[in-house]
């Protein structure tokens, strides 16, 4: 089994610097960037796209779907990692946004901490684990492409690499230290032999 896990176009809050909502769309340079990486799979076959039902992500994997004519199927699961109420479309840059995520900060050590409605590493670890066994049980021979996002990607390769061993702490340098590039590809595949591999992070060389 080979998975695609593909980051959408730049969206206009990536363009705008504010902290998206689900309904944030693609900006001009970002339709451009997904048409663009559709031709990337145009020679690849590929058996099904999920994707986030998030606008970015949509549009990103819809443009792959008329470029190589498979289906989509919207997955919840595959939606960017949560962040407060509190902050989600607003700026980046805001004092207030600021505060939260100091605050989150701080008691980022503390197992079930929630400032609001956010998902904690816990969430994100529980909701990768259950994509991942969904694509093992139903996916076996298959080449899949998941249409995602930024952070909720670097969770599922944390998953990949570390399993079960993946910490709150590891979590946060890979969030820190993996860049992820709009429409960045990222290849992982379940050996039958060597069980879960990362054969390629964020290869964006087509824009």
């Amino acid at each position: 089994m080979i998975i695609y896990f593909v980051r959408h176009g730049e969206s206009e809050a990536n363009k705008e610097n504010f902290h998206h909502t689900p309904g944030v769309p693609l900006s001009g340079l970002g339709l451009q960037q997904a048409r663009i990486l559709a031709k990337r799979f145009k020679n690849i076959p590929i058996d099904l796209i999920y994707s986030s039902p998030m606008a970015r992500a949509k549009q990103t994997a819809e443009e792959i779907s008329k470029e190589i004519h498979v289906s989509i199927e919207y997955w919840d699961d595959l939606s960017e990692v949560r962040r407060p109420a509190e902050i989600r479309g607003k700026d980046i840059n805001d004092e207030k946004v600021v505060k939260i995520k100091q605050i989150i900060e701080q008691n980022r050590n503390k197992k079930n901490y929630h400032f609001s409605d956010e998902e904690n590493f816990e969430d994100i670890n529980k909701r990768t684990q259950k994509v991942l066994e969904h694509l093992e049980n139903k996916h076996e021979n298959q080449t899949i492409l998941c249409v995602s996002h930024s952070t909720y990607i670097k969770a599922l390769v944390g998953r990949i690499i570390f399993g079960g061993n993946l910490t709150e702490k590891i979590f946060k340098e890979m969030r820190k230290h993996m860049w992820a590039k709009n429409t960045g590809i990222t290849i992982c595949e379940k050996h039958p032999k060597y069980g879960w591999q990362l054969n390629t992070w964020n290869d964006a060389s087509h824009l």
